[in-house]
């Protein structure tokens, strides 16, 4: 069964906005910790005035007959944390969150009618467009390239202030005044505060404050975590994915399982990198594979963070599951002229993927050609997983993404997007010509352009199926590259033939 002769069918698509979790802290309103001496799970940063707090039934709650303001330690600070408060009542007061670090305090708070930030260089306040509602919530975001920050309502996220998105820039605060905090030794000195703030006679009742890693606005660069043959790693009936989560700037590398016959997703875990400089890298497009014949996980990705080229690592962890840090090694930076058929970093190189196929690791690598402009496909070989690869061929055309070699009944092919000027374009090659272009044929194409070749033999029972894993380029905010919507397609179950 040849992929270019299936005609996928749509399963369903969807857009994962901000509903999968992976919980990093969490402040509990159960227990009395505010009277009780027998533990401190929340201990007070600073406390002023006259304050009055209680917790029971869900809730924590803080009063003042004369104003006051108290702030508790939620917990250690992750650079790329997402916190929320949630908002139960709120009357002549403000609540969210205070930072702690050593290159300096903030804090991003909430009125009825207001949000005050208060970071390094800046003080300001922004109004509301309408009034902070019971059930709504105070979301502060970290990323890249700084932070957002949002009203959530009825599970939707409302945009306040992005420190890239012009607001703050305009009113002189650094675009990247938080990326000194994804170094390690800063961001473990680092912690966040829940703050409440009382005026004469006000209020504030709190029903939940947590921080943990979402899954983002929208998903994309989706590959499966798979044996170094190329097998996706099948578990509990599922698969684990590796995917780029949006966010309203950049993303991160996000881990997600599927149960692949349905259209249930959890996210799993997330990986970051270090090159050596000690500063966890939010860099995306990873291909992961447990290589069986050397127990271990071997990853290639692209640096986006620095220079733009191709890094590699291993991983002593898991790394499908929680937060794990790569320590990772960038390829050789080419020379100016360099020729782009030798196995060097050319800045703007992407989207690598690494394959144990007839006897030798094959790597393809998303490079520019000057010759002939565009994004191509190299493939290179080599006895070594992690490097010494030589060059083989490329794929003709240009603008390719998304590539991935798929085993499949009739030997290994190497599948991948194409063509910005076209509606979804989808190419398929032999591993052993990548001159050798298809194309995939479904009956609902994703309405976009330039996705990805992510398709996986799967069991289904006593038999088997193709499922391929796509995206469009659909931004989730303003920014370029905040896509895309998710979709899966299949073939008919099957028996492949005995060899």
């Amino acid at each position: 069964m040849k992929l270019h002769e299936i005609e996928f069918k749509r399963r369903f698509s969807i857009n994962c906005y901000h509903n999968l979790k992976l919980k990093l802290v969490e402040m509990s309103f159960y227990k009395d910790w505010v009277n009780d001496n027998r533990g401190d799970p929340y201990p007070v940063l600073s406390s002023d005035g006259d304050i009055k707090e209680s917790v029971g039934l869900g809730k924590y709650t803080v009063s003042s007959a004369t104003g006051g303001k108290v702030s508790r330690l939620l917990g250690e600070f992750f650079p790329y944390g997402m916190y929320e408060i949630e908002v139960d009542d709120i009357k002549k007061a403000d609540v969210g969150f205070t930072i702690t670090s050593p290159i300096g305090n903030a804090s991003f708070l909430v009125s009825r009618n207001t949000v005050s930030i208060n970071v390094p260089n800046v003080n300001t306040y922004v109004d509301l467009d309408s009034p902070l509602r019971k059930g709504d919530a105070l979301v502060l975001h970290f990323y890249t390239d700084g932070c957002a920050l949002y009203i959530k309502r009825n599970n939707a996220y409302m945009l306040i202030v992005a420190e890239t998105g012009g607001e703050l820039v305009e009113q002189g605060m650094s675009p990247n005044v938080f990326t000194e905090l994804r170094s390690e030794k800063l961001f473990r000195q680092s912690k966040i505060f829940v703050t409440c703030g009382v005026e004469k006679g006000g209020k504030a009742v709190i029903s939940r404050a947590e921080g943990f890693l979402s899954c983002g606005h929208s998903q994309a660069d989706i590959k499966p975590v798979r044996y170094e043959d190329g097998t996706p790693i099948v578990e509990n009936g599922k698969v684990w994915m590796t995917m780029t989560s949006r966010y309203e700037t950049g993303g991160c590398q996000t881990v997600l399982s599927w149960n692949y016959t349905t259209c249930e997703f959890a996210l799993e875990g997330a990986l970051f990198f270090d090159v050596g400089d000690g500063q966890w890298c939010a860099d995306v497009a990873a291909s992961v594979i447990y290589d069986r014949t050397a127990s271990v996980w071997r990853i290639w990705y692209c640096s986006f963070s620095h220079n733009h080229i191709l890094a590699r690592g291993t991983s002593v962890a898991d790394p499908r599951f929680g937060i794990n840090v790569i320590d990772a090694e960038l390829l050789p930076l080419a020379p100016e002229d360099g020729d782009r058929k030798s196995f060097v970093g050319f800045p703007g190189d992407e989207d690598p993927d690494l394959i144990f196929a007839d006897g030798k690791w094959h790597l393809s690598v998303c490079r520019n050609l000057p010759e002939d402009p565009g994004y191509h496909y190299m493939h290179f070989i080599s006895d070594n997983p992690m490097d010494g690869f030589t060059y083989v061929d490329h794929t003709p055309g240009a603008e390719k993404t998304g590539g991935l070699f798929i085993p499949t009944d009739e030997g290994v092919v190497f599948a991948c997007g194409s063509d910005f000027g076209k509606r979804a374009v989808y190419d398929v090659y032999p591993i052993s010509d990548f001159s050798d272009c298809h194309n995939l044929k479904c009956d609902y194409d994703d309405g976009g352009f330039r996705g990805w070749g992510t398709i996986m033999m799967l069991p289904v029972g006593s038999r088997y199926q193709y499922i391929w894993l796509t995206f469009d380029r659909h931004n989730g905010s303003r920014d370029n590259w905040s896509y895309g919507n998710l979709y899966a397609f299949c073939s008919d179950t099957f028996k492949p033939e005995k060899k």
